[in-house]
């Protein structure tokens, strides 16, 4: 009897779960939840001294505004509850100073609820006689009182809040977060502004800014059998709402007015631009390209020389968690993919230089 070899084996048996998980997955209709920002923001400088600590050595307060887009597509729309969005500098000098919007409350009433209130009292007392003789007589006595009282009090009571959007800071004042929820006055599709102020070091030019932004709420029913369980109260969760859509972005600040920091930035939004696409451009060109995450990391463990270029490594590169030189997915790729890959560091690392002390 023949013995296959154990990594023929294990390649067919992942080859065959990978069949069995994109069968079923086959019929679910994910709806797109796609966000946008621009890769670039223009530092406006603003006096904002009276919220500066004094300092031993004086900054400057600079006003960064971000357009974040969202958009939803397909042809089932889930149920957007709220989004959550995280805007943290990655100079560890950098303070908070204001942000916007802030914290607001809203209801959905237009006007104060009336309330009326009516206390009534009746009181009654009757009495009667009827008496008779034969045919000969008869008599008849009655009494009746009867006494009413009515009061009414009106008053308007104030309709109930809920929280349109919260904002606060994070990270000792480093970042900050924003909390938006959907609401019969605000709608979570489209473009929102983001304001923040910054204190940052004198002279400033240059940086970068790491946003997060997660949508929370009801995922779209994909056929009936998934909604009648979906609906059952023994399985809803307790916040009875998840993940819809999660989005990273980093964003090149540079100083107004400043050209070379201008230009550097463009360069930088460029890059990315052309990492991302020769990262996507790569993964098609793969034959298992269609394997879920779970099959493709059970691979690429089966199969130490193999590079999993599938995984998150262009992402980690983005938001610098990951050195090119070191880093043994990045290390593995194929030479041209990591020249793209190393000119995107480089062109960080210039624009990042501005604001590094001359020596």
């Amino acid at each position: 009897m023949n013995h296959l070899h154990p990594r023929v084996t294990a390649y067919a048996l992942t080859i065959a779960l990978a069949w069995m998980s994109t069968n079923v997955l086959a019929g679910d209709h994910v709806p797109a939840l796609s966000f946008d920002l621009p890769p670039t923001a223009v530092a406006v400088p603003v006096d904002l001294s009276d919220r500066m600590t004094p300092t031993a050595q004086a900054g400057e307060s600079v006003q960064v505004n971000l357009r974040l887009s969202s958009m939803v597509s397909g042809s089932k729309v889930p149920t957007i509850d709220r989004w959550m969005v995280q805007v943290v500098p990655r100079a560890a000098s950098w303070r908070v100073l204001d942000y916007s919007p802030r914290t607001e409350t809203g209801s959905d009433y237009a006007s104060p609820i009336q309330v009326k209130r009516s206390d009534e009292t009746t009181s009654s007392f009757g009495m009667a006689a009827d008496g008779g003789y034969g045919h000969l007589a008869s008599a008849h006595l009655g009494a009746d009182h009867g006494g009413k009282q009515s009061e009414a009090i009106q008053f308007d009571k104030h309709a109930p809040l809920h929280a349109v959007s919260a904002a606060g800071t994070i990270q000792r004042g480093r970042g900050v977060y924003y909390k938006l929820r959907w609401t019969s006055q605000q709608v979570l599709e489209g473009e929102k502004n983001f304001q923040v102020s910054f204190d940052v070091p004198p002279g400033f030019r240059a940086a970068m800014l790491d946003v997060v932004v997660m949508a929370y709420g009801k995922p779209a029913k994909s056929n009936p059998i998934t909604g009648v369980w979906s609906d059952m109260p023994l399985l809803e969760t307790s916040s009875n709402s998840t993940l819809l859509g999660k989005a990273n972005f980093t964003v090149a600040v540079h100083r107004n007015g400043d050209d070379a920091a201008w230009q550097l930035a463009r360069q930088l939004a460029a890059a990315e631009v052309r990492l991302r696409q020769a990262a996507s451009g790569h993964r098609a060109d793969t034959s298992i390209r269609s394997l879920p995450t779970l099959i493709r990391h059970v691979a690429a463990k089966i199969d130490v020389d193999s590079v999993d270029i599938h995984g998150d490594w262009a992402e980690r590169l983005i938001a610098g968690t990951a050195d090119p030189y070191v880093d043994p997915v990045i290390r593995k790729l194929p030479a041209d993919l990591r020249v793209i890959a190393l000119d995107y560091c480089d062109s960080r690392r210039a624009l990042l230089a501005l604001d590094q002390p001359k020596r």
